[in-house]
Parts: C-alpha cells; sequence; structure tokens
C-alpha cells in the first residue's frame, strides 16, 4: 500500500472529488479526515459506506474559512494521530457570471473559499509538517484557473490565486522535504456541473480529445499520485486531468 499508516485531511469531503479522494486513500493504507460544510447527511451516508468496506474515517463539520475551526480541528487529529502527513485542499464552489455582472458578495464568498480556504488549511497544518520535515500538500485547482473560462470571472481568479500561492510555498519549503503541487481537473461528473446546461456540457466534451467527461475516480489517482512515493520528483507541478482539452 501506497500510504500505509499515513495521515491524510481531505476537504470538500462531501463532493464527488472529495468523495473518491477519500475513498482512494483508505485502499491505500491511509488514515485519512474528511472536513465538509453543511451535508450532514450526506457525510452520515459516506461514512456508513466507507465503514461497511472496513474504512473508519473521521469527519469534521465547518468552514475552511473558519481559522478558529480549522485550527482546533488541526490540533484534534494532531493530539489523536501525532502528525499529519497529507493534505488535499478541495473544498471549492461557484458563483459564475460575466465581470459587470459580478456581485461583490459572490466574488468574496468565492474567494473565501477557494483561495481563503486553502491559505487557512495550509497555515495550521504547516507547522506539524516541518517538524517532521516531510508532507504533502496538494491544491485541487481547476482546468479554468490555468486557461480562463468565459463567465467564471472570481472563480477563475481564485483558483489562479491558488496557483502562484502553490508555486511560492513550492519553492520556498521543498528543500524541507514538503511538496506543494496541483490538479488541474477538467469537465468532471460531479454535482457541481449539475447546473451547467446540456449544451455547453457538450462544447466542452467536444473539445475534448477523448469525447467525454472525466469520472472523480480519474481525478483521486491522480492525487493518489501527487501524496505518494510515486511523485518524488514532481513539486510545483500543475497536473491537468481534462482529457486533452483543445485550448
Amino acid at each position: 500500500m501506497l500510504l500505509r499508516g499515513k495521515v491524510a485531511i481531505v476537504t470538500g469531503a462531501t463532493g464527488g472529488i472529495g468523495k473518491a479522494v477519500i475513498h482512494k486513500l483508505c485502499q491505500e493504507g491511509a488514515r485519512v479526515i474528511g472536513i465538509y460544510r453543511s451535508q450532514n447527511a450526506a457525510a452520515e451516508k459516506f461514512q456508513a459506506e466507507l465503514a461497511e468496506s472496513g474504512f473508519e474515517v473521521s469527519f469534521y463539520k465547518g468552514s475552511v474559512c473558519d481559522g478558529i475551526f480549522v485550527s482546533n480541528t488541526v490540533k484534534s487529529i494532531i493530539e489523536k494521530y501525532s502528525s499529519i502527513d497529507v493534505l488535499i485542499n478541495n473544498a471549492g464552489i461557484t458563483r459564475d457570471a460575466f465581470l459587470p455582472q459580478m456581485q461583490s458578495k459572490d466574488w468574496k464568498d468565492v474567494f473565501e473559499t477557494n483561495f481563503h480556504g486553502t491559505y487557512i488549511c495550509t497555515r495550521e497544518v504547516l507547522p506539524h509538517m516541518l517538524e517532521k520535515e516531510c508532507g504533502r500538500v496538494v491544491n485541487i485547482i481547476s482546468i479554468s484557473g490555468v486557461i480562463g473560462k468565459e463567465a467564471q470571472t472570481n472563480y477563475c481568479a481564485s483558483k489562479g490565486a491558488v496557483i502562484g500561492l502553490t508555486r511560492l510555498l513550492s519553492r520556498q519549503y521543498s528543500q524541507k522535504g514538503i511538496y506543494f503541487n496541483s490538479i488541474a481537473p477538467g469537465l468532471i461528473e460531479t454535482d457541481m456541473i449539475d447546473t451547467l446546461p446540456d449544451n455547453k456540457k457538450a462544447d466542452i466534451i467536444n473539445s475534448t480529445n477523448v469525447r467525454r467527461m472525466g469520472k472523480a475516480e480519474e481525478v483521486a489517482g491522480a492525487v493518489l499520485f501527487l501524496c505518494s512515493s510515486l511523485s518524488d520528483y514532481c513539486n510545483n507541478t500543475i497536473l491537468t486531468i481534462d482529457g486533452g482539452l483543445l485550448r
């Protein structure tokens, strides 16, 4: 098993990608902690499904934007497991609009979760990784944050900010044994895309080489790669999982 005994935190734990990542890390022997914001029923159902498969996962409810909650959660994890080896910053939201129509609250809400939440979680976990001089941080961004996408002004900007943060931290801490990488999924079959009109989905699918949407499990496989010894020479990497999207 690639992650036997490793302790991993996954934010956005009840979303499609978050669930797939948690399941994949459990399969590889990790002790996983999921953080979710509001979906109690989904978290309880998922936890029961994991238990049926023999996986014990702890879930914490709260916002990644809440520094006190994140700090207390990290302290609780350290008290229980003594270390944190992997952090997957996956929590994210969308409030799409073109810039002239963008509401200030929507701009702030998206940045608060997508960028500020990543900053807070990383800030709280990093000292514990520095103590061991070992750790992996994987930030789930989006292909939109890499290439830009119409009507996703705040989303693209927030994910672009995460890319900048990842680059800085990878340079600053790689010699301490802590690697920072990003994954940029394209169109993935999750609840987040349910509101996307079918014609828009079709346009994106037809713009890929493989002519289909991606699966959350395929993103999870990439996450496993970047938080395991298989990627020991990967740092400051943006791994795109987009089916060969034509840019």
